[in-house]
């Protein structure tokens, strides 16, 4: 039986808080779910290494394999990931609003580093997935 996406967009949405994806779904859940199949499809390259086929169909919006939960843990920090480098790449969050207070650019600046710092922390944990889960398909 095929994964579907909605299974690894549960795993990321139990990490992921946003309240812009929190009204886009109230507003438009269609919507919701091609935002988030948007996220998952950019994540699906960097899982290499994968042994199971990672080739999906947009039309069923699922993968073609049945996938362990491990691939699917995988994916939905991937996906995770990319959330993350859009909230840091939000122009707003770049821009520093010009009120004459060096506190508030400071602000945005500490903010800025400090998630692309947890960015670089979770690139870590989920290549150090990947390495474990290679491990354990590794045969003596």
């Amino acid at each position: 039986m095929a994964t579907q996406f909605s299974e690894i967009y549960d795993l990321a949405l139990v990490v992921i808080r946003d309240y812009k994806l929190e009204n886009l779904y109230r507003v438009d859940e269609e919507a919701f779910y091609v935002y988030l199949q948007g996220f998952l499809i950019n994540a699906i390259p960097e899982f290499t290494g994968c042994h199971q086929s990672l080739e999906y169909s947009i039309d069923s919006s699922s993968f073609v394999s049945d996938l362990t939960y491990q691939e699917k843990s995988i994916l939905a920090k991937f996906m995770v990931i990319k959330w993350l480098e859009k909230e840091i790449n939000d122009i707003t969050q770049i821009n520093l609003h010009l009120q004459g207070r060096d506190f508030k650019m400071n602000s945005e600046a500490s903010n800025l580093k400090e998630k692309s710092e947890y960015l670089d922390r979770l690139r870590e944990k989920v290549n150090q997935s990947i390495t474990d889960y290679q491990f354990a398909y590794f045969k003596y």
